[in-house]
């Protein structure tokens, strides 16, 4: 009777053509697509992606069995078949093992072409970002309404100071504010976690709890490409450690921005985007318009490495985080008002707030005809 190996038998075979000398932080200098590989030179390459997914990678000791099964069969399966060929055919046998990998960060990147998760999520058309090309442009309207677009999240001085600018001079004068959020793909948070801050009051956290790998292979990879990780200091161990725990999720609403506050995402907002606009939703003056979101936050912090002959990027996320949502990763979070596909989600805002304004007028009518009558 034939055995079927075990999750851990598969782990086994695959590491045994690879060392921690092997794993190499940061990235390649060049892709060569045409670049001659032997058999087993790519049976090497194989068992180092291996030893990344299952040494290195934050999510693997999460992952469950059936996500494991599938992408270590499919390792073997190109590894007992290696034969020449060229990097760029290696780096396209290896789009079926990553796609099965419910990780919306993890990738293998090589000659400008990322191979990752495959989603199945149909994306909605809801409009474009506000802030067009730029990365982030301001506006305070003749109505009153303050609008913010990030196409990305940075970390420099002109990021910064934009948006110390805007809510210096255009959040006080404000009667509501629009957050456009559509297609970033996130980058740093430093800056648009401050201004989550400011408009909650309160240092409102995202996650409830944070773990990372102290693996030999993980602390290697952080070094090279994360050397300042301010987790760099836990133990090493086999298994995840606990970095930091969420301790604040309700805004201090005497000094939160206590205005309507709409915050337009898509499909494409994810990472640091996703982070901000997790810690927004604790915000009682918050709606989310449009799409749902990439679902791109439970693993992050990247990390990158490359395989030896064919060098293949392979970024992993350092980070893993338990949320307050369940089933997050892939699926995002869900807006209040979902927008129909070609429907521009800043119309829908811009109709509400006008909806607001009316209704406001309203009650303020009434008053005033109360307070009149004799």
């Amino acid at each position: 009777m034939l055995k079927i190996p075990t999750i851990k038998n598969l782990e086994d075979a695959l590491l045994k053509d690879s060392t921690l000398d092997d794993v190499r932080g940061g990235k390649p200098d060049t892709h060569t697509p045409g670049k001659r590989l032997t058999a087993n030179d790519v049976r090497h390459d194989i068992a180092v992606l291996a030893r990344y997914l299952i040494r290195v990678y934050v999510g693997w000791p999460v992952h469950n069995d059936i996500v494991k099964r599938k992408v270590l069969t499919r390792l073997t399966k190109a590894y007992k078949s290696a034969h020449d060929m060229t990097a760029g055919e290696l780096f396209e046998s290896m789009r079926d093992v990553i796609e099965q990998i419910p990780d919306n960060h993890i990738s293998l990147r090589f000659n400008g072409v990322r191979a990752g998760t495959k989603s199945k999520r149909k994306h909605k058309d809801v409009g474009k970002n506000f802030a067009g090309k730029l990365p982030i442009k301001t506006e305070l309207r003749k109505d009153g309404v303050a609008i913010i677009g990030f196409n990305t999240m940075l970390r420099t001085d002109e990021f910064r100071d934009a948006i110390i600018n805007f809510q210096t001079n255009d959040l006080p004068k404000s009667k509501a504010l629009i957050i456009d959020l559509r297609n970033n793909g996130g980058g740093s948070s430093r800056y648009s976690d401050d201004l989550a801050d400011f408009l909650c009051g309160a240092d409102v956290d995202s996650m409830k709890k944070t773990y990372v790998r102290t693996t030999p292979e993980a602390m290697k990879v952080q070094a090279a490409s994360y050397p300042d990780a301010p987790w760099s200091k836990i133990p090493a161990s086999e298994k995840l450690q606990l970095w930091k725990t969420g301790k604040c999720f309700k805004i201090d609403k005497k000094k939160a921005y206590m205005k309507p506050i709409f915050i337009l995402t898509d499909e494409r907002t994810g990472s640091s985007a996703e982070m901000f606009l997790l810690r927004m939703v604790h915000h009682p003056m918050v709606t989310v318009i449009g799409d749902n979101s990439a679902g791109m936050e439970v693993y992050g912090n990247m990390c990158h490495g490359f395989l030896p002959h064919s060098n293949i990027t392979v970024s992993v996320g350092m980070n893993y985080r338990i949320l307050e949502y369940d089933n997050f990763e892939l699926h995002g979070y869900q807006p209040e008002i979902k927008c129909k596909d070609g429907t521009n989600a800043m119309d829908i805002a811009i109709a509400k707030l006008d909806i607001t304004k009316a209704m406001l007028q309203r009650k303020d009518l009434i008053r005033l005809n109360n307070e009149t009558r004799f």
